[in-house]
């Protein structure tokens, strides 16, 4: 399978978080996207960013309790409102159901989801959810699966939970208490229905998802998911052409984008993004799944000459931003 890698194009060059003390970035006051502000229309269908952060997150414990501290991204994290700070990547789906009530299906519950459910669900009143779906099953995608009790411990039904073979395999292990509830200690834990998936599309309350098989890493794959006109990859190495075929006439990619440079292993980095979005050229495109090398502001003040020289409309996402989506 061919993945498409080195650029062919002249690299953007982000400045590097810079050293010294920064204050915090632009609040959440107003919603964005990559085209100037929005309104969510009420009962519409929407996509909210619960975490656009790296497994380890951004602000950096070991970069705070430097002395002094140096990280001018770590440190503006730090503030309300920074859009600096980034927790594990998580996306919610708020789909539009044709019977009128909103069907709240959640990508990846990390290590900081209770974080950020505690953040974004409650600042935009989202009282329940109706599924997760997972893309693969490294810490930062399964790390809050055991904080899901807090949405079963008062439901009749457990929450369904999709998840491919090989991850529930791991799951079993890493989390044999919820897998098999008869092997828990006393005391409350998730109740999940855990429903096995391939690369077959599937329906989740009436939304339908398409897998988007990825490598990530050398021996490691995972899933990215297309729903209408949504394309959600935030774990890759590269996109193989039978996976590219599924990502044609998307209207919305968001695209893994580790750091700025240095090569890394199991993550696309800034250019090798870039050149998968000059390969599908959607209307406006989203980068997740990122360190400390990124100072918001800065980076997208960067990334949108881009609509001039290649006619990318590409910024970075942060927690908190919420999109309207036709689904």
């Amino acid at each position: 399978m061919a993945c498409t890698g080195v650029s062919r194009h002249a690299p953007v060059d982000l400045p590097l978080a810079s050293p010294g003390l920064a204050g915090p970035s632009r609040g959440l006051n107003a919603e964005t996207t990559t085209n100037g502000p929005f309104a969510v229309m009420p009962g519409a269908s929407e996509i909210i960013f619960l975490g656009t952060g790296t497994s380890e997150g951004v602000p950096r414990v070991s970069c705070l309790t430097r002395e002094p501290v140096t990280c001018r991204v770590c440190r503006s994290a730090t503030f309300p409102g920074s859009r600096n700070r980034r927790r594990n990547t998580s996306l919610l789906i708020r789909y539009a159901h044709p019977d009128g009530r909103i069907r709240n299906v959640v990508i990846d519950v990390g290590k900081f989801f209770w974080h950020s459910a505690l953040d974004w669900l409650v600042r935009y009143r989202v009282p329940t959810l109706d599924a997760v779906v997972l893309t693969h099953s490294h810490a930062d995608a399964i790390g809050g699966l055991d904080d899901l009790r807090d949405w079963t411990n008062y439901s009749r039904a457990p929450l369904p939970v999709y998840v491919r073979q090989q991850d529930l395999d791991i799951l079993a292990r890493t989390h044999f208490y919820i897998v098999d509830t008869d092997r828990a200690a006393a005391g409350g834990v998730a109740r999940l229905d855990f429903n096995v998936i391939d690369a077959t599309p599937f329906e989740v309350e009436g939304l339908r998802l398409t897998p988007l098989p990825v490598p990530h890493g050398e021996n490691t794959t995972a899933f990215g998911y297309r729903f209408g006109d949504v394309v959600y990859i935030s774990d890759a190495s590269g996109i193989p052409d039978a996976t590219a075929e599924l990502m044609v006439g998307a209207d919305l990619m968001v695209m893994d984008a580790l750091r700025p440079r240095r090569p890394h292993g199991s993550h696309l980095i800034l250019e090798q993004a870039l050149d998968q979005l000059r390969r599908f050229r959607p209307r406006r495109a989203l980068l997740t799944d990122m360190t400390h090398d990124y100072d918001h502001e800065s980076a997208n003040a960067e990334l949108s000459r881009l609509r001039e020289t290649d006619g990318l409309d590409v910024q970075l996402a942060y927690d908190g931003l919420r999109i309207p989506v036709t689904l």
